[in-house]
């Protein structure tokens, strides 16, 4: 069969800020979801014709993807769909069924698993994928192509000869995650994706781990459990990126460094089987040691990504993050005197911060912390997370936000904010005075120059100091582009 895979545009994000979104635009990103997808598919039923399309990285607009469907006449379509882009997924699948509505469309990810009746009453989509997809979708196209009854695919929702949606019941999780074949990264632009506060070289983006066992109050996730691949089948996933002459890579997992000693030995053979690689992370500072920073320069390791969220210890405590500033403050201690740059991450409009003094608190902690890049941005109320549910019984936002967007996506979305104690406008200003206050300093100025290595770098270094800018000038930014809300605008300032 022949089969294409959609990575949704994000023209149409919905976003926290009503004003500029540069501080999310950090690089640009594989979908790793659909290209572990199909290197499943590619490994069970190497038959098929598999078309992977990563529409954003290549600015597409709607009539772009049509024209891309109409030339490859896929029989089946696959799309990961997220509730913040659901308006530009949904476009895209009018635009597949425009073409036939003899081609299946198939859809999974975060928005379907959490909102399946919605999800069901989307007239294009012909099947629901549960849980984790390379299996389940291996066996819906095995099912389509007649070797396989559709009814005894665990985790798939299906319409029926009425039209009508059938659960076949359960769900999908893949318990080991070295029993999956590495993701078909070969089928994208690959050397196009990069980081913004990386060398400037092509990057090489891992997964090797999925889930979470933390419980903070403002995240949404599908998975509690936290699952691990071993650092030799990791390695293997890098000697074939090697292979094709990449030498940057980030492991793009929330916690990479979950427990310490696993990041240990993943850095170690690293050093062992790699000579001229640099590689960056995310992780958590309080599994970062002495020990491990150590490792990390050994092994060329050049930036870590460290969650920070809150400034101080009882409100670290109420998020239920299971941080505290003492572990952020020595993590960065480690890996700076180890001469790794630091980047660490932190959440205004929380519901404790009643006022701007409470930022200026946050700002002078992060001036003590010292980190070498921060990243900001606005809380956001997902209406599957305890902070959601806490403002909507404290009455801080409509309780029909979500759902009223769900039935009828807009193309500008804003997501809820907490606004109990300051507006969306005021939270929006004190992220902009953040982001001036700290990368304007000559301190930090000094030193972004000074790790400069090659013009690349210096190309891809500019490019996030204009994005830093943008605040500072974003009147006069407004005044020439209006609708610099819009990501595919921002994009378009290079």
């Amino acid at each position: 069969m022949k089969i294409m895979l959609i990575s949704s545009i994000v023209t149409h994000s919905a976003q926290t800020n009503p004003e500029w979104t540069a501080e999310n635009d950090v690089g640009d990103f594989p979908p790793i979801g659909l290209m572990y997808i199909a290197g499943y598919l590619r490994n069970y039923a190497p038959h098929h014709v598999i078309k992977l399309l990563d529409a954003n990285l290549l600015s597409y607009t709607q009539e772009d993807i049509r024209k891309e469907v109409m030339s490859f006449q896929p029989e089946v379509v696959g799309m990961t769909v997220y509730t913040d882009i659901l308006f530009d997924c949904l476009e895209t699948m009018k635009v597949v069924k425009s073409i036939s509505k003899d081609i299946y469309m198939v859809v999974g990810g975060a928005h379907p698993n959490k909102h399946i009746e919605e999800t069901k009453t989307i007239p294009e989509v012909d099947f629901i994928c549960l849980g984790e997809g390379e299996i389940l979708f291996a066996e819906l196209i095995d099912a389509l192509e007649g070797k396989r009854d559709l009814s005894n695919i665990k985790g798939l929702v299906r319409r029926d000869t009425n039209g009508k949606f059938v659960e076949n019941g359960g769900t999908n999780y893949i318990e080991d995650l070295n029993s999956l074949p590495y993701p078909a990264f070969d089928l994208l632009p690959f050397k196009k994706y990069y980081s913004i506060v990386g060398t400037g070289s092509p990057v090489g983006v891992i997964c090797s781990s999925r889930g979470c066992p933390f419980k903070c109050t403002y995240c949404s996730k599908l998975y509690d459990t936290y699952r691990v691949r071993s650092p030799e089948n990791i390695i293997g996933e890098i000697k074939l990126y090697y292979d094709q002459g990449i030498r940057e890579f980030m492991f793009f997992d929330d916690m990479f460094n979950l427990p310490a000693k696993r990041a240990l030995d993943v850095s170690k053979m690293l050093r062992e089987n790699f000579k001229d690689i640099q590689w960056s992370f995310r992780g958590r500072a309080d599994q970062i040691t002495e020990e491990l920073a150590k490792e990390l320069r050994e092994s060329k390791c050049i930036l870590v990504t460290l969650g920070a969220e809150a400034h101080k210890d009882e409100i670290q405590k109420e998020l239920r993050t299971g941080k505290r500033i003492e572990y952020i403050k020595r993590a960065v201690q480690f890996l700076r005197k180890n001469k790794i740059k630091v980047n660490t991450n932190w959440i205004i409009g929380l519901p404790q911060h009643k006022s701007a003094k409470d930022i200026e608190e946050l700002l002078k902690v992060i001036f003590e912390i010292d980190s070498d890049y921060v990243q900001f941005a606005i809380l956001m109320l997902w209406d599957d997370t305890e902070l959601y549910r806490d403002a909507v019984k404290r009455k801080i936002i409509d309780p029909k936000i979500w759902e009223d967007f769900i039935k009828k996506p807009t193309e500008k979305m804003l997501i809820p904010a907490w606004e109990e104690h300051m507006s969306r406008k005021e939270q929006s200003e004190l992220l902009r005075h953040c982001y001036v206050k700290f990368y304007l300093r000559p301190k930090v100025i000094y030193r972004q120059l000074m790790s400069i290595r090659s013009w690349k770098m210096f190309e891809t270094q500019f490019k996030g100091f204009v994005l830093i800018l943008i605040p500072l000038f974003y009147p006069l930014i407004r005044f020439f582009v209006p609708d610099l809300s819009r990501r595919k605008k921002i994009h378009k300032l290079d």
